[in-house]
């Protein structure tokens, strides 16, 4: 949708009564009037432009961090490399490491040659050329700048927030989506982006889907610039603020409400219709075998099986009891996702061949003689113990495994991304995929930006 600019409203306006007028005029007046109309719009319409340019913020990215990294120019353009004592040479590779807790730097594989840098000393590392700097496989546009942090060395990006949109839409998206598909990712990323910044020290958002995935210049294309290009400024508001616009790859059918995920209501993340069922993650399955359990529950001296014993209103698992030879754990559903590497927390869980639905005999919870430590009975202050009743399984044999089926992929809060991509296959906006998934939002222009 084209938003008009009420400056521009009025312009076209007052240039159409002009033109009634002029037609019975001299035609001195269209020689000089004229002329000095157009010169006086052309100049409010670069002022504006240059406004909203200068308006623009920048965010920070952190897109690496290591020991040793390695950055160079692509093809025969050159590094710009400030914060070094430079012999004015070209630099075409930069490498950077830290020994003995101090960073060093070598440049042009003249690895022989390494020179300490002061303590804080900060790198930036920039490029004219357009296509880049290289880090490692990836290619990023804007400043690289480096900070040592906790004995390792951290890359941020530092770069128009529009440019950093193009990479994102590509990178959380697959590019040859629908293009109304990919402007509700745009939108979506940029409400998210901007709602972060200097909320961190250091960063504003890093590059990994606890943010939002950012792989450089790769990742954008003529469709991606598009979709960026097309929604620019857009954002989602919600009584006057920005909105935290979180997104997921595949909700299950039904989307979760951000109060169960996070224990923060919020009005326009509540759970609605997932519209994902084209998803390959819509239905999912994952066998974990007894040795891992074992491993990884080693704290209850292993693992015998596990049940859930509490739910959210969308049936994702809250609240898991693992029972082990030397006790019990109650963990979240959200950890026990962590822990297993489970795409989502939408799931049941079955020990095979042991059938958790058996019913072997049951007892009051904490009359039940288990080891249950403080942690989890702080944990379990939010259950009634009382209207809990559990089974008394039997240990497992340890060529059994744990069958885990489940529905979607992410958190589930927010935009749901198979979603988008099937409501755009059935014709529609990407305002009607946001509202759909963010509730009594307001989608409109962000103008009150700041740089840093």
């Amino acid at each position: 949708m084209h938003v008009v600019d009420s400056d521009d409203f009025f312009g076209n306006c007052l240039q159409v009564k002009l033109d009634s007028w002029l037609e019975n005029s001299a035609d001195f007046l269209k020689k000089f009037i004229l002329p000095l109309i157009s010169t006086i719009s052309c100049i409010a319409i670069f002022a504006r432009g240059e406004s909203f340019a200068a308006s623009e913020p920048r965010i920070r990215v952190l897109v690496s961090q290591g020991k040793e990294l390695h950055f160079r120019a692509h093809k025969s353009s050159s590094l710009i490399v400030k914060g070094i004592n430079s012999t004015g040479k070209s630099i075409k590779f930069f490498k950077v490491n830290l020994a003995n807790g101090q960073l060093r730097y070598s440049t042009n594989k003249d690895f022989s040659k390494w020179r300490y840098l002061p303590q804080n000393r900060q790198i930036r590392i920039t490029t004219r050329d357009p296509r880049g700097v290289w880090l490692g496989k990836r290619r990023f546009g804007g400043e690289l700048r480096l900070l040592e942090k906790t004995n390792t060395i951290q890359v941020i990006n530092y770069l128009k927030i529009e440019k950093y949109l193009k990479s994102v839409v590509g990178s959380e998206m697959p590019k040859n989506w629908p293009i109304e598909a990919l402007k509700a990712q745009a939108v979506a990323a940029r409400t998210y982006a901007l709602h972060q910044l200097k909320k961190r020290t250091d960063y504003d958002v890093n590059s990994s889907v606890s943010s939002q995935v950012y792989l450089g210049l790769e990742s954008e294309t003529n469709k991606t610039v598009q979709a960026v290009d097309s929604t620019r400024s857009i954002v989602m508001l919600y009584k006057g603020d920005l909105i935290d616009a979180v997104f997921h790859s595949s909700s299950g059918g039904q989307t979760e409400s951000s109060v169960e995920v996070w224990g923060k209501y919020r009005a326009y993340l509540i759970s609605v219709l997932g519209y994902d069922q084209s998803s390959p993650f819509y239905k999912w399955e994952k066998k974990i075998e007894h040795k891992k359990l074992d491993e990884i529950f080693k704290t209850i001296g292993g693992f015998n099986t596990m049940r859930i014993i509490q739910k959210t209103k969308t049936n994702r698992a809250s609240i898991v009891k693992v029972y082990g030879p030397k006790g019990v754990k109650f963990i979240s559903g959200k950890e026990l996702r962590s822990l297993l590497n489970l795409k989502s927390t939408l799931f049941n869980l079955k020990v095979i061949p042991y059938d958790l639905n058996r019913n072997i005999g049951k007892s009051r919870l904490y009359n039940y003689g288990e080891n249950i430590n403080a942690a989890d009975k702080n944990f379990l202050v939010q259950l009634n113990p009382e209207n809990i009743f559990i089974d008394e399984p039997p240990p497992i044999k340890d060529n059994n495994f744990l069958l885990i089926k489940g529905s979607g992929a992410g958190h589930g809060v927010g935009l749901s991304q198979w979603g988008a991509k099937d409501m755009a296959d059935r014709g529609a906006s990407y305002r009607n995929i946001l509202m759909h998934f963010y509730r009594g939002v307001k989608i409109s222009p962000f103008k009150k930006v700041k740089t840093f």
